[in-house]
C-alpha cells in the first residue's frame, strides 16, 4: 500500500546506506527527468529503488530493464510531485524527529568511526542524509494534510460493508482434539488393542505418542485429507489410524464448534480501517494524477 509505504520508508532511510553490499566507487550524476525545474539524477533513482526495496515492497514482475527503470523513475516522480506541494503549503518538519533518527542511525551503526565510514561508502554526507530524512517526512505530512479530512467512514459503511462481505468475518469450525502418532505398525496394532480394551486414551498418548497433541485445531490448519478425516471423526470414541506423514494417526475428539459469525460490533474497527484505507489510495492516486496534470515532467532515458 502506497500510504503505509510513505510512513515506512521515511524511517528506514538509513536502510540504504548499510544494505548495499559493496559501494560504487563513483557516484553516477546522469540526469534521468527534470521535474518542474527539478533535476532527478541516476544516483536519487538508485537510492530510491535501493530504498523501496529494502522497505519489504515486492518488485513487480519486469520485462526487462527499461520497465523496471520506468517503474521507480514514476514512483520517484510522484514523491518529488508530493515534496513540492509539501514546499508550497509551507510545511515544517519536527527537526527533533529527524535527530532521533539520525541518532538510532548511529546507534545501530556501533561507533561514531563506522557511521562515518559507511556514510562514506554510499557518497553521502551527514548534511545530505539529514535532507533525505527531512523530505520524506514532508512528503507524510502533505499526503497526511490533503487526504487526512476527507477519509471518514460513516456508520452506514461499515454497515454495508459487514453485510456485504460477511464470509470474511467468519471464525471457522473448529476441533478439540487429542492425538496418538506412531510410526511402527507393530505399535499401532498395541496401540490399538488396548484402546479396544476402553485404556484411558490420554495414558496412552503419554506413552507412545511421537507427537504433541493436536489441541484445537480450526478449518484450514492442517493439510486437507488430514482435515477431512479429523472433522469427520465422532465426538468421545477413538477414531481408525490414520496414514500420514510417514506414521500414524489416532485422533479422540473431545468437542466439535461450529463457525460462528462475528458481529458488527467485533469488526467496526478492522471494517473502518480497510474503508479508511481505500479511500485514502483513491485520493492520493487522483491527487498524484491531478499534480502530473498540473506538471512539467521530462524523462531523460
Amino acid at each position: 500500500m502506497r500510504i503505509k509505504a510513505m510512513v515506512v520508508l521515511a524511517g528506514f532511510v538509513w536502510m540504504a546506506i548499510w544494505g548495499a553490499v559493496s559501494a560504487r566507487a563513483e557516484r553516477i550524476d546522469r540526469i534521468v527527468a527534470i521535474v518542474n525545474g527539478d533535476v532527478i539524477t541516476q544516483d536519487e533513482l538508485d537510492m530510491f529503488t535501493k530504498m523501496s526495496l529494502l522497505d519489504g515492497e515486492a518488485e513487480p514482475a519486469m520485462k526487462d530493464e527499461t520497465q523496471r527503470f520506468r517503474y521507480f523513475l514514476d514512483r520517484l516522480i510522484e514523491d518529488r510531485l508530493i515534496l513540492q506541494e509539501a514546499k508550497k503549503m509551507q510545511l515544517k518538519a519536527d527537526e527533533k524527529i529527524i535527530e532521533d533518527r539520525i541518532k538510532d542511525i548511529r546507534f545501530r551503526a556501533g561507533s561514531e568511526m563506522a557511521f562515518q565510514q559507511a556514510l562514506a561508502s554510499q557518497g553521502i554526507s551527514l548534511t545530505e542524509l539529514r535532507e533525505k530524512l527531512k523530505n520524506q517526512l514532508l512528503i507524510y505530512m502533505a499526503v497526511q494534510k490533503e487526504i487526512k479530512n476527507k477519509t471518514q467512514v460513516s456508520p452506514r459503511e461499515v454497515t454495508e460493508y459487514y453485510e456485504q462481505h460477511k464470509d470474511r468475518f467468519m471464525v471457522p469450525e473448529s476441533v478439540v482434539v487429542q492425538s496418538i502418532f506412531v510410526e511402527d505398525k507393530d505399535v499401532l496394532k498395541e496401540v490399538m488393542q488396548k484402546l479396544t480394551a476402553g485404556e484411558d486414551f490420554s495414558a496412552l498418548s503419554k506413552t507412545y505418542s511421537k507427537r504433541s497433541d493436536l489441541g484445537t485445531v480450526s478449518r484450514g490448519q492442517l493439510k486437507k485429507e488430514l482435515e477431512d478425516f479429523l472433522f469427520a471423526c465422532e465426538i468421545g470414541k477413538p477414531s481408525k489410524p490414520f496414514a500420514f506423514d510417514n506414521g500414524y494417526y489416532i485422533f479422540l475428539v473431545k468437542e466439535k464448534m461450529p463457525p460462528v459469525e462475528k458481529s458488527l460490533d467485533e469488526v467496526k474497527g478492522k471494517i473502518e480501517s480497510i474503508l479508511t484505507n481505500e479511500k485514502s489510495e483513491k485520493l492520493l492516486k487522483a491527487w498524484i494524477e491531478d499534480l502530473k496534470d498540473k506538471a512539467y515532467i521530462s524523462i531523460r532515458q
